[in-house]
C-alpha cells in the first residue's frame, strides 16, 4: 500500500445498513461493471467466514460490511448473479466459494485478472504485481493477514481493502484488448465459465483426520487412541472458542503427547509448542483427555491389497502420469501454464473414463471451444496410447 491515498481518490463509500446497501446496488447495476473482492478471518476463526465485501464503480470504492448487514446483504445475490453485470476478480476461486457459501450464490458475469495475466504469459501474475507493472503503485502486505473479523476497521485495513478492487475496472478494459490481440480471449472466457461451474464447497470435517497429521502414520496402536483423543480435544477447543486449530495446539505437538503421554503438568509444559502458558489454561483437560485413551487402541494395519488390485492401481498411476506429461508438452507447445489449459480435476476425471472419442470425452469434461480447437486432437491421440486398468 501507498504510504497513503493519493488525494484525487473519492473518500471511500462505508455501507453498513440496508437502506445504503440498496442505493449502492442501484449504482453498481447501472455501471454494468465492477470490481469485487472480498475478506476473510481465516487466521482467526474456526469457522471461517467472509467479513468485507470491497466492490469499486464508477470511479467509486465501496467498503461493504457483511457483519453489520447479516442476512440483508444477501440483497446484492441478484447482481452477482447477473450475466449481464460484468464482475472482475482478481484469483476468484475464494472468492467464489465464499460468496457460494456465505451467501448462497452463484457468480455469473465474470473476469478473473490473475487467469487474463497467465493466459498473457506474464511472469508475474500476483495483484501487486500486476499494479505495479500498470500503475508503477507499490503495494505493502503489511495488513494481508489482517484480523478482518474485528470492529472497528482500522483505517490501514480500509485502505488496504479499497486498493484490492480500486484498479480492477480499468485493468480490465487493457486486459480485454491484450487478450483479443494475442487470440486468448476464447482462453480466458472459458476458464471463467469453469470456474463459475466449479465452486468447490468445504464439506463436513472428516472425524479420521488425525490419521493424516504428519508422523501419525508411525504410530503404534495405544499412540493412535491417544492421538485421536487429543485431537479431537483441540477440536472441541477451537470450535467453542472459534478460534483456528493451529491457536489451540500445533500438529506435532499432539504426536508429540501421542507418542509419550505426559504424566504430569511439567512433563506436559516441556512439550514443544505447549508451554506453561497452555500447560495452566488447558492441562487439566489435556490430560483428561490423553487418560480417557488409556487402555485402548485403534487398528493401525494397512488393508492387503491383492496382485490383481496392485496391478490395476499401477496402471492407473502411469496413465496420469503419462496425462501430466501430455499437458506439459501441451503447454510448453503453447507457451503456457499447465494448470491453465486444463485443471487438474478434469485431468483426473479423464484419467479414470479413459474416453476414446470425441463425444465420449465431452461426456467426460466439458471442454470449452478454445480447449477443443487446441487440444482435443493431441488428447485423444495419448488416450489412444493407454492400457484400460481392467483389462492389464
Amino acid at each position: 500500500m501507498p504510504d497513503r491515498i493519493p488525494a484525487d481518490w473519492s473518500p471511500v463509500r462505508r455501507i453498513e445498513d440496508v437502506d445504503s446497501l440498496k442505493k449502492g446496488i442501484e449504482v453498481w447495476e447501472k455501471a454494468g461493471i465492477i470490481g469485487v473482492d472480498t475478506e476473510a478471518n481465516s487466521f482467526f476463526a474456526y469457522h471461517e467466514r467472509m467479513c468485507l465485501l470491497q466492490i469499486t464503480a464508477d470511479g467509486e470504492d465501496y467498503i461493504v460490511d457483511p457483519i453489520a448487514l447479516g442476512d440483508d446483504l444477501q440483497l446484492i445475490n441478484p447482481l452477482l448473479a447477473n450475466p449481464d453485470i460484468v464482475k472482475i476478480f482478481h484469483a476468484a476461486e475464494f472468492d467464489l466459494m465464499i460468496l457460494r457459501k456465505d451467501l448462497d450464490v452463484e457468480v455469473r458475469g465474470m473476469f478473473d485478472t490473475q487467469v487474463a495475466m497467465t493466459l498473457l504469459r506474464h511472469d508475474k501474475t500476483g495483484l501487486a504485481a500486476l499494479i505495479q507493472s500498470y500503475y508503477g503503485i507499490e503495494l505493502s502486505k503489511k495488513e494481508q493477514r489482517s484480523n478482518w473479523g474485528q470492529r472497528p476497521l482500522t483505517e490501514e485495513q480500509i485502505a488496504y481493502a479499497r486498493i484490492d478492487t480500486h484498479f480492477l475496472v480499468d485493468l480490465h478494459s487493457r486486459l480485454v484488448k491484450e487478450l483479443d490481440e494475442a487470440d486468448m480471449t476464447g482462453a480466458a472466457y472459458g476458464e471463467f465459465e469453469r470456474q463459475e461451474r466449479e465452486i468447490l464447497i468445504p464439506g463436513p470435517p472428516n472425524p479420521d483426520r488425525y490419521r493424516k497429521i504428519k508422523g501419525a502414520r508411525g504410530l503404534d496402536p495405544s499412540a493412535m487412541a491417544s492421538l485421536k483423543a487429543i485431537f479431537e480435544w483441540r477440536e472441541s477447543v477451537a470450535e467453542s472458542r472459534d478460534i483456528p486449530l493451529f491457536r489451540v495446539l500445533g500438529n506435532q505437538s499432539l504426536v508429540d503427547m501421542a507418542k509419550r503421554p505426559p504424566q504430569d503438568r511439567k512433563q506436559l509444559a516441556e512439550i514443544k509448542g505447549v508451554g506453561w502458558k497452555k500447560a495452566k489454561r488447558y492441562g487439566d483437560d489435556m490430560m483428561a483427555a490423553l487418560g480417557s485413551a488409556k487402555g485402548k487402541t485403534i487398528d493401525t494395519s494397512v488393508p492387503k491389497v491383492s496382485p490383481e488390485e496392485r496391478r490395476r492401481r499401477k496402471v492407473q498411476r502411469e496413465n496420469m502420469d503419462a496425462l501430466r506429461d501430455w499437458r506439459k508438452k501441451a503447454a510448453r507447445d503453447l507457451d503456457l501454464p499447465s494448470e491453465r489449459l486444463m485443471h487438474r480435476r478434469h485431468l483426473e476425471a479423464i484419467g479414470k473414463a479413459l474416453p476414446q472419442s470425441s463425444e465420449e470425452l465431452l461426456k467426460v469434461v466439458p471442454l470449452n471451444d478454445w480447449q477443443r480447437e487446441n487440444l482435443e486432437s493431441s488428447l485423444l491421440a495419448a488416450l489412444e496410447q493407454l492400457p484400460d486398468p481392467e483389462q492389464a
